[in-house]
């Protein structure tokens, strides 16, 4: 509701480094836009993660910082 349309819905820096999540419900799926902008954060270094869950965003952020 007041995010910017694709931007992920949660963002953040750590050790210099961009990350994101984008939230979905268990059969959620990513639009065209939101692939799209996951594609251009990717490119430019960026680290982006489709979560689901907790536990999900748990692994995610363990392996993001490693």
């Amino acid at each position: 509701m007041y995010g910017t349309a694709g931007i992920p819905d949660i963002i953040f820096c750590y050790r210099g480094k961009f990350m994101a999540f984008e939230v979905k419900t268990e059969k959620g799926r990513t639009t065209a836009l939101q692939e799209s902008v996951i594609n251009k954060i990717q490119k430019c270094g960026g680290k982006v993660v489709v979560v689901r869950s907790v536990d999900e965003v748990k692994t995610a952020l363990e392996e993001m910082m490693v």
